[in-house]
């Protein structure tokens, strides 16, 4: 029998359909497999770039030393460095409210004796020897400026009381300090206390970028904090330390991205281990076969095993001599003179090696390790079974994450191209968004319970840094919309996730971070509040599924200045005044673990009450945003261009008022679906 109509009718559909998918893969792996091969030929060009780059950095450093000798220039170019301009330069922004009162004058004196006049107990240098210094430019270089009249009056300043001040007139209080800038013939960090009553004051603290990534100047030590017993030591990532913890959160933010990179675990493990391997091997040939750890050595009858031996750890002491300058020929033979080894040794270890005895010697010792040995070897593997079981897995494993790693690496290409190039040739999807002209002002949000925020994630099952990101996506709708800014679908940011504990050291280049995501916040969801979510976590698990290579990229960039090293600094300036185009937003997220509520303490025992951060917006970035998870409470912060209109006050107030729409829509959703079970 034929087939009916309605038969054909089903089957073609499903045939179309899975031959449209079989071209998108097919396309797919073509694009991947070209940008690979693209990537491989272009290393060479790379390397030369480098090797250039590097090379002018040099001949340029050495050129302005001798032309500015007073000047202790910077060598490596960072991405904000690179995009400071005099008008818009990188100053990060924290402000904290403190309840408690406070002397001025011993905070005054702990910030020049325990920060500013801090040496080091080993070298006996200064910890933070730069915040005497000011900074200028030269040829597009930062360099200090050792300043000779360092008063700490400049940089610690108390104003006077505001007494029943609403908190709107704080913020404008806070945007008149912001916007007069710190003296250029001065060190370019300071400290503000701005009383508002008997128990309460702020601290407003400007620095520049350079202070923390050149010098590690942390904001938690320039603020005067406690440290935090539960927080996050120095170089150790949040996830580990969540993970480490009795109570493992699955609605962190960190347990999502552990999806974005797996990092290796068995490879560090084995290369620990095969390093161990080596170092005690080298110290027992060394204990065996250098003269001057064993003068019998020279009582055996040498051979060219004995020598070549010896030949190879002189060539290592040479290697290893930095107490002279001379070349490495004098250093080896220095050390051959030092172990009376020469020409003679060295004919007489042929004979040796020549000699019937030798050989007759080595087969008599190589029949006794058989006979004798090889019974004892074999019991202690068995012994040791469990030993060599693990190390076992260990290579295998270490060979799976080789793989792991080898194809992050393939598809590194196509995510750059895919995420950083075509964009470009879709044209601009930041609508009429004003670039940055200098002057800032910040504005946030009143304290919002995260309890309310835990509602719509039970009712949803939502993460709540996606629920966060979704209201903050629909507050910033409206503002566009009152704005008459269109966006198609989405507004492009850059957005990085920081746990509460690691917020003082994000610019801190000596401390591992998590890197950045190209996160699309969705602009077409006609103020649904579901949809707006739904729409959140579709471009989040789009972004963690594919920015795998960016991710890391920008975690090496961040901690390594890796990208800005390739290209001469006017080429990184310009290319990033380029990219900046399509991220109009930066995001900064922090994170509070939900059973860590506790709130930091100054150094005396102050509570601080809130925490604001800014990250400062910088090249064509025309707004920074920082959702803040801090003592229970819930913020938002929004530092922009003081001449956007309407103000980004705006945002602030949308985003409070979205509160009570999303959670009367949390729980329709939660009682949609009960009933439709």
């Amino acid at each position: 029998m034929r087939p009916s109509c309605d038969s054909y009718t089903a089957v073609v559909p499903r045939s179309l359909e899975h031959g449209q998918e079989h071209d998108h893969h097919r396309r797919s792996f073509i694009f991947t497999w070209i940008s690979f091969v693209l990537a491989v030929v272009s290393i060479p060009v790379l390397c030369m770039c480098y090797l250039t780059t590097s090379i002018g950095r040099f001949v340029l450093l050495r050129f302005l030393k001798k032309t500015y000798p007073d000047l202790e220039f910077i060598k490596s170019v960072s991405i904000r460095s690179a995009m400071d301009t005099p008008k818009n330069t990188g100053y990060i922004v924290v402000l904290l409210k403190v309840d408690g009162d406070f002397d001025i004058n011993l905070m005054k004196h702990t910030i020049q004796t325990d920060i500013v006049d801090k040496y080091d107990r080993v070298s006996g240098r200064l910890c933070y020897p730069h915040l005497r210094c000011s900074l200028t430019k030269k040829w597009m270089r930062y360099a200090w400026i050792k300043t000779s009249a360092f008063s700490i009056d400049n940089h610690v300043i108390e104003l006077p009381e505001t007494k029943s001040m609403s908190e709107d007139g704080i913020m404008q209080h806070v945007n008149g300090i912001i916007a007069s800038h710190i003296p250029p013939e001065l060190p370019q960090w300071q400290i503000t206390m701005i009383p508002v009553s008997e128990d309460s004051f702020y601290l407003l603290v400007r620095i520049h970028h350079l202070y923390s990534s050149e010098d590690g100047v942390g904001l938690s030590d320039l603020l005067l904090l406690k440290p935090d017993e539960g927080g996050l030591k120095h170089g150790e990532t949040a996830s580990v330390s969540s993970s480490s913890g009795q109570y493992a959160d699955a609605d962190s933010i960190q347990n999502i991205l552990s999806t974005v990179y797996q990092a290796p675990t068995a490879l560090p493990r084995l290369s620990e281990h095969l390093s161990e391997i080596c170092a005690n091997t080298w110290n027992e040939l060394v204990s065996t076969y250098d003269p001057l750890e064993n003068p019998k050595l020279f009582r055996c009858r040498p051979n060219i095993f004995i020598f070549g031996t010896m030949l190879v750890i002189v060539t290592a002491s040479a290697a290893r001599d930095k107490t002279t300058k001379r070349n490495f020929a004098h250093k080896l033979k220095r050390e051959m003179t030092r172990r009376d080894i020469g020409f003679r040794y060295m004919c007489e270890s042929l004979v040796n090696t020549f000699h019937p005895a030798f050989w007759v010697s080595f087969a008599w010792w190589l029949l006794v390790k058989c006979i004798l040995r090889l019974p004892i070897t074999l019991l202690l593997m068995v012994k040791n079974t469990s030993t060599y079981v693990y190390w076992t897995y260990v290579l295998l494993y270490s060979v799976s994450e080789l793989m792991y790693l080898a194809r992050l690496i393939y598809y590194a290409p196509s995510t750059v191209i895919r995420e950083l190039v075509l964009p470009f040739f879709g044209g601009s999807d930041r609508g009429a968004m004003p670039a940055p002209e200098g002057s800032k002002c910040v504005y946030w949000s009143r304290p919002i319970d995260l309890d309310l925020v835990n509602t719509i994630h039970d009712n949803t099952g939502a993460a709540t840094c996606e629920i966060q990101l979704s209201m903050l996506a629909a507050a910033l709708q409206e503002y566009f919309a009152v704005a008459g800014l269109q966006f198609p679908k989405n507004v492009m940011t850059t957005t990085r996730f920081v746990s509460k504990a690691n917020l003082f050291q994000l610019n801190n280049r000596h401390v591992v971070t998590n890197g950045l995501l190209a996160l699309p916040l969705p602009m077409d969801t006609d103020r649904d509040p579901m949809y707006s979510l739904h729409q959140m976590q579709e471009c989040l698990q789009e972004a963690i599924g594919n920015q795998t290579a960016l991710y890391i990229a920008s975690m090496w960039q961040i901690d390594h200045s890796l990208a800005t090293s390739f290209l001469p600094s006017p080429m990184v300036s310009y290319g990033l005044h380029f990219l900046s185009k399509k991220f109009p937003l930066t995001v900064t997220y922090v994170e509070e673990h939900k059973l860590d509520r506790k709130r930091r303490m100054l150094l005396w025992g102050q509570e601080v009450d809130a925490i604001l951060y800014w990250r400062p917006p910088q090249a064509n970035v025309c707004m920074s945003l920082s959702i803040i998870n801090y003592g229970g409470h819930l913020r938002l912060a929004v530092m922009a261009d003081a001449n956007m209109n309407p103000p980004c006050k705006e945002i602030v107030s949308k985003y409070e008022g979205n509160i009570p729409e999303f959670i009367t829509a949390a729980e329709n959703y939660a009682k949609i679906v009960n009933t439709s079970d």
